[in-house]
């Protein structure tokens, strides 16, 4: 899904289904919400948040095996009932994994259709439980203070939820590991949906940013300036592509290095990302770019804006005879202690 505005996830149908498995209650509705301003921005506001996000994985059904895929082939979105009634059944079948643990919480499940640059999409939001406290009038005397529970704000990201493009059939869900029977498991993606999950872009760049760290580091010894043209390199790509290539990286970083760009391609396959084409959405994901930091043996940290680093006009690193190295930093009009 390309990036969108907020104002371009229209809302058409939406229901709520309660799965209290804490409790072992399990309320299904049998009519859609009403959708009036306040519940479509609701909505709206936590869909975007998902598709602008770069922690959302991509997922593909195991067509055969999952339960899920077959009901959303025979599934009509536009027909009021046939959505009622296939909403109840991703719920029933996501309780009954959810009670299979004490560590999954408890949640309201909203289903929501809705269209995005022309194609219609299905999110299924668990909008898990959250402890807060409200005053209440017990009479005319006296106020008391007590605890309730509410679903997430409009503000919050939600921790699990899932998106289904109804026409594609491409999915991408944000998901947490519980204990099921002894076994850490990825409930969402191998229990319910039964589908094949990629790494999410986010934990995709910060596994291929360690990887050339951990490369340079070892294998440069106290070769400071190698060490940094390396993460300019990295920099350099993505401001060029805005994306990110696993291999061409490979090659342009590490070159004609055999050793290194063994490490490398050993390392990337590992993840199975040695063949990745990736691009992320949101900056924050890549703001370590933004600078170089150096932390030296004594535990001096110095930051070094890229851009400066990559003119050369303030910072000048110099290799020393007996193999130290010196950062000489110009120009300095004023300083700001921290």
């Amino acid at each position: 899904m390309q990036r969108i505005e907020q104002d371009e996830v229209i809302i058409r149908k939406a229901i709520v289904h309660i799965l209290d498995c804490e409790s072992g209650f399990m309320k299904t509705s049998n009519s859609l919400l009403k959708l009036g301003p306040d519940l479509n921005d609701f909505l709206r506001g936590h869909i975007f948040r998902l598709i602008d996000s770069d922690d959302m994985k991509r997922c593909k059904f195991y067509e055969e095996a999952s339960a899920v895929y077959s009901l959303l082939q025979q599934f009509n979105e536009k027909d009021e009932d046939d959505f009622i009634e296939a909403s109840k059944v991703l719920a029933e079948q996501l309780f009954d994994i959810m009670c299979e643990s004490i560590e999954i919480p408890p949640a309201d499940l909203v289903i929501v259709s809705f269209q995005v640059e022309s194609q219609t999409h299905l999110a299924l939001l668990k909008m898990n439980y959250k402890d807060s406290y409200i005053h209440r009038q017990v009479d005319d005397e006296k106020n008391d203070i007590i605890r309730q529970r509410t679903i997430p704000s409009m503000g919050s990201r939600l921790t699990e939820a899932v998106i289904i493009n109804l026409e594609t059939m491409e999915v991408r869900l944000i998901e947490k590991k519980y204990d099921i029977r002894d076994e850490k498991v990825n409930y969402l993606s191998e229990m319910f949906l039964t589908c094949h999950t990629d790494i999410a872009p986010k934990r995709k760049f910060q596994i291929l940013n360690r990887v050339i760290n951990d490369i340079n580091n070892k294998y440069e010894g106290a070769d400071v300036e190698k060490k940094l043209e390396t993460k300019s390199r990295l920099q350099k790509e993505f401001v060029e592509n805005q994306e990110f290539n696993v291999a061409e990286i490979g090659e342009k970083v590490f070159g004609n290095d055999g050793d290194k760009r063994a490490a490398f391609d050993e390392k990337m396959e590992r993840y199975d990302m040695q063949y990745d084409n990736f691009a992320v959405t949101k900056e924050s994901t890549v703001k370590r770019l933004e600078k170089q930091v150096i932390v030296t043996d004594s535990g001096i940290e110095i930051t070094i804006p890229m851009e400066e680093y990559q003119t050369r006009d303030n910072v000048i690193i110099t290799k020393e005879d007996n193999g130290t190295t010196t950062i000489t930093i110009r120009n300095i009009e004023g300083v700001t202690v921290k």
